[in-house]
């Protein structure tokens, strides 16, 4: 719903402007060493020049690079997923030769990097990496490399490297194939089966021939390093096209470190080609500035007079009491983000209902309330409960005994005593007190204008379109649950409208129906639109469950009716869910008009939560263009509301009849804009990084989905961040 997040959908290039240096840290340059911060190559893989180390990033590390030369423009974002696996996904430009012309050439990677052994796992031994280069693409920078790295010297500012590689990183002094003495197979590396892209040739990796590469790295002062490497890669693709010689297989080249988080370059390929490079690194766990440093600080908890007992319930009698406590919450929850519903109590349980609009962080929040009720109830209260309300849905119900949180606030443990402590239960599972009850008006209408950005990347024609203007938004609330909503848009300027209309009924056999390649026409068409226009109502149709309906101009390019139920227990890791769409495609003006298309969609549902830093989402339905299938999608979710994750969907479209990519997939970043302030805020950034816009595997998009309303609200959500309860 509005203002809860911000969606911007940025390129390579624009998420850089997000990553900014990392003040907060008290390192110097001289303790970030190449041990601690590997140098990104111009692959943005942790290594040298071309060749990779068996370095890895710090755990959560993001990473861009981009590097520019004769061979051609990379950009590569970088993720250390686990403290041993780096994943990268890179989009690269080439001026290959075609037909006597110059015809620059786009090209699409993915690449993984393990880290099998650490330093020293055996006594005195090196680290060993083993990865893959361009997993699943066109094959253009295909290979494979087990590689080792030892540091020497004060402050490990010397690093020593040698591995061996195959495919594109073992054509230079190619030797036979080492693997070839477990299996003949690894002798003989087939040809590339490209297809339309997006696919893993599993027979093509570590086959073929294999080659040695190597190299030294030297930490020369705080700042300046210097690289050395002996390169197995012969450019073979691009010395035939005469973009380099690559006679010499020495590369050198040299990093500053200009700030904390960034790095720039310049090398030598080959002994006649010369590049740069810049690196930007960001770790989700260091933010810029302190969380939360910005927020007012928190009143302490009312510690009551143990002499006073037994406390005097008569107060439950008087009159007006009630509206004199709501107006204490009122003031104790002034300038906090925190608005009062609902109060119900008697002389020993008090039940609040509250909405949080501001804390990023629900265990805060929670704490806030606590710590107001300790102040403002009277002291035979010994029950406090909150309930957290979500677009007129109560979630989960949090019990804490009065007493423990007196005891627990000044505690060495008390944040995780607090949670052990607390009783965490549906909503709905127990009754009210029944007593004095009083319910605070609350603002029904909100609004909002502001800036918006919109971008598509890795059109081959055009690999990065951006269109920038106004948005407006508006909500009202009234009945129970009942919120209408709406956003217009007004492009104010851009080259979005020069992305080519693909028409896959000519190049592609039997394409499923057009439901999002013609994306372009509704840019095209109007820069004055209608983005969504809906009522949805939002319900508990029972323990444990919730319901939502959505009605109207549900996005930019569909209208129709949206039905999904949740069941989300308050201590379960797992969710089910259940959605089912009927829509229309809109007209390409962006007023209210239909087209004559119109389809059934839905999905089945489950979530997930592995670890305290991953989740996995699991749809199965049919999708927009009535092909059926699945989705899998896997976060890693910080506990500062940071998120990273990738998709991938496989449907009955064929491969050929998707076209481009065979399949849809691609990669999800959520930013929080608090993690940038050091203030309490709810708002998001959302980064999409989609390869290719096909028409299989699509969704229709609704604003609203239950799943993420509730679960910041359960008990393992909670807990995750129970740090933060004392905040």
């Amino acid at each position: 719903m509005p203002f809860n997040r911000g969606y911007v959908f940025l390129s390579l290039a624009g998420l850089a402007l997000t990553f900014p240096g990392h003040a907060n840290e008290t390192q110097s340059f001289s303790a970030q060493g190449l041990a601690d911060r590997p140098t990104l190559n111009s692959y943005g893989l942790p290594g040298l020049i071309d060749m990779p180390t068996a370095n890895v990033l710090p755990d959560g590390e993001l990473g861009l690079a981009v590097s520019s030369s004769a061979v051609g423009n990379r950009g590569t974002l970088s993720f250390q997923v686990l403290p041993n696996v780096t994943a990268t996904f890179r989009y690269a430009g080439i001026d290959l030769t075609r037909a006597g012309m110059r015809d620059l050439y786009f090209d699409r990677s993915f690449d993984v990097h393990w880290q099998a052994l650490d330093e020293d796992t055996f006594g005195w031994s090196p680290a060993v990496a083993i990865g893959i280069r361009d997993i699943a693409g066109t094959g253009l920078y295909g290979g494979e490399y087990i590689v080792a790295t030892r540091h020497f010297g004060a402050r490990d500012r010397v690093a020593v490297t040698a591995g061996l590689g195959w495919g594109r990183l073992g054509e230079r002094d190619g030797f036979s194939n080492p693997l070839g003495a477990i299996d003949d197979r690894f002798d003989t590396r087939p040809g590339r089966s490209v297809g339309t892209g997006g696919t893993v040739n599993f027979d093509q990796f570590f086959r073929g021939d294999a080659a040695v590469f190597g190299g030294i790295e030297w930490q020369a002062t705080d700042r300046l390093r210097l690289q050395l490497e002996y390169s197995s890669d012969t450019y073979s693709i691009e010395a035939a096209d005469g973009l380099i010689d690559a006679s010499s297989p020495f590369n050198f080249g040299a990093t500053y470190q200009i700030t904390d988080g960034i790095r720039g370059g310049a090398y030598v390929l080959g002994g006649d080609t010369i590049g740069v490079s810049l690196s930007m690194t960001l770790n989700p766990t260091r933010p810029p500035v302190p969380p939360s440093s910005g927020d007012a600080a928190p009143r302490p908890v009312a510690v009551r007079a143990p002499q006073a007992m037994p406390y005097d319930t008569d107060w439950v009698s008087q009159p007006g009491g009630a509206e004199v406590l709501r107006d204490n919450f009122a003031l104790l929850f002034e300038d906090q983000g925190l608005h009062l519903e609902n109060l119900t109590m008697d002389a020993r349980r008090a039940t609040i209902r509250v909405r949080n609009t501001q804390f990023n962080h629900s265990s805060q929040a929670l704490g806030r309330v606590l710590r107001a009720m300790s102040a403002a109830l009277p002291p035979s209260v010994e029950v406090f409960e909150v309930i957290f309300v979500v677009e007129g849905l109560d979630t989960t119900r949090v019990r804490v005994a009065r007493t423990d949180l007196e005891m627990l606030e000044f505690d060495p443990g008390g944040a995780e005593l607090a949670m052990a402590v607390a009783e965490v239960e549906d909503a709905r599972a127990m009754a009210d007190p029944v007593g004095l009850e009083v319910t605070t008006p609350s603002s029904r209408f909100t609004w909002g204008i502001g800036p918006y950005l919109e971008a598509s990347v890795f059109d081959p024609d055009n690999p990065i379109l951006v269109n920038a203007g106004v948005e407006a938004q508006a909500e009202y609330r009234f009945g129970s649950g009942f919120v209408a909503e709406g956003a217009v848009r007004a492009a104010l300027g851009g080259n979005l409208d020069d992305s080519q209309i693909v028409n896959a009924a000519v190049i592609l056999p039997d394409p499923p129906p057009v439901v999002r390649s013609n994306a372009a026409l509704y840019r095209q068409q109007s820069d004055f639109y209608v983005e969504r226009l809906t009522l949805a109502h939002f319900g508990r149709p029972a323990e444990n469950l919730y319901s939502r309906v959505s009605f109207g101009y549900l996005e930019r390019m569909y209208a129709g009716v949206s039905g999904e139920l949740l069941w989300q227990p308050a201590h379960s890791r797992l969710g089910l869910g259940i959605e089912v769409n009927h829509v229309w495609a809109r007209d390409f003006d962006g007023g209210f008009g239909l087209r004559d298309y119109n389809v059934t969609s839905g999905h089945v549902s489950a979530y997930y939560r592995l670890t305290e830093d991953f989740d996995v989402q699991i749809d199965a339905g049919r999708y927009l263009a009535g092909d059926w299938g699945a989705t899998l999608s896997i976060d890693r979710t910080f506990n500062n509301g940071w998120r990273v994750g990738a998709y991938a969907t496989f449907t009955d479209v064929p491969f050929e009849s998707f076209g481009e990519g065979s399949f849809d997939k691609g990669i999800e970043i959520e930013i929080p804009l608090a993690w940038f302030l050091g203030t309490s805020n709810r708002r998001t950034s959302d980064v999409l990084i989609q390869p290719v816009l096909r028409d299989g595997g699509a969704r229709v998009q609704v604003e609203g989905r239950l799943h993420d309303l509730v679960i910041d609200y359960t008990r393992p959500r909670l807990e995750d961040t129970e740090a933060m309860i004392w905040r």
